[in-house]
Parts: structure tokens; sequence; C-alpha cells
């Protein structure tokens, strides 16, 4: 299958690239107040589902969401199980403790608490300084710092730009 040579060589690629996932954002960011801006925010207690829409603004620390839509979804404990942001992008931005930025956008993205993913889906893009993937589908694990790119559909690839480690001086 297509999608798990990809796996393989961006595993092989990623001892060689600078791309940072989740895990290595700052450090105290988790342990900042989460600020929501938003245009309008419908709360549907029943069904344990936060809709805020209209240039909807997320930050954390160093993390910086913008998107068009964002759901957040709970469970009966009124924990957080899943973010959906959409837009066209939406976005995000997040400094690691060495202060090197690591962007992402797709058309929708999906943050999953317990599993520790941030899925990237449609025209996604993985940033960071001039390296860049681009794929349908770009999948981080914040646990296991991994990078999955591909997609079942045949015609769909994933591009890489690598740039070359300049010399010490």
């Amino acid at each position: 299958m297509r999608i798990i040579k990809l796996i393989g060589l961006l595993s092989l690629l990623l001892s060689t690239l600078a791309i940072a996932t989740l895990a290595y954002s700052k450090s105290e960011d988790n342990q900042q107040p989460i600020h929501v801006e938003a245009d309008s925010l419908e709360v549907r207690d029943s069904d344990n589902i936060s809709v805020y829409t209209g240039n909807v603004k997320l930050s954390q620390g160093s993390l910086k969401i913008q998107s068009d839509q964002l759901t957040l979804y709970f469970d009966d404990d009124k924990t957080l199980t899943l973010m959906l942001m959409t837009g066209s992008p939406a976005t995000f931005r997040q400094l690691n403790d060495s202060n090197l930025e690591i962007t992402g956008e797709a058309l929708e993205m999906k943050y999953r608490e317990s599993e520790s993913t941030l899925l990237l889906l449609d025209k996604a893009k993985l940033t960071q300084g001039a390296d860049i993937i681009e794929s349908n589908k770009i999948l981080l694990n914040i646990d296991s710092n991994t990078i999955e790119a591909g997609s079942l559909e045949s015609k769909s690839r994933v591009r890489m730009l690598i740039q070359p480690k300049q010399p010490a001086n």
C-alpha cells in the first residue's frame, strides 16, 4: 500500500528533518490559560458541544489557531475529547523551547486529546523553517513524535521540500 511506503520514507527522513511536532512545543504552553475569540458561540450542553463561528482565534501560550469554525466536543465529565477546526484554511502556529516555529494549515484539522494526535485534512501543509510537507492528509502523533502523510487516493502524492543543513561556523 502506498501509505505504508510513504510512512516508512517519512520516518527515515524525519531523522534528518528539523520538523518538530507539538510535543516539542514550549514546555510551559499547556500550563497557560486558553483564550478563544469568535463572532458567535453556540453551546449545546445536552450534546456536550460548543461551536465557535466566524474569525475564530484560539491562543494558549505560543500556540495560535485561526479558523472559520471551531467545534469542541466533551465527554459527560466535561473533559475535552475532540477539537475540530475548519477554515479556508484553518491554521496553527507554535514555538518550541528553542523558539523554532512550526506552522500548519488545512481545510480541516482534528485534535484528539486522548490519542495525542493532530490530523490535518485536505490541502494540508506542515512547515518548519524552509522544510515543508504537503499532502491531503498529515497526522502528527504528539506522544510518539511521528508524522504520517499520504492519502488513500492514488492520484494524491506527498510533497516534501528539505533544505540542506547549513555548515556550522
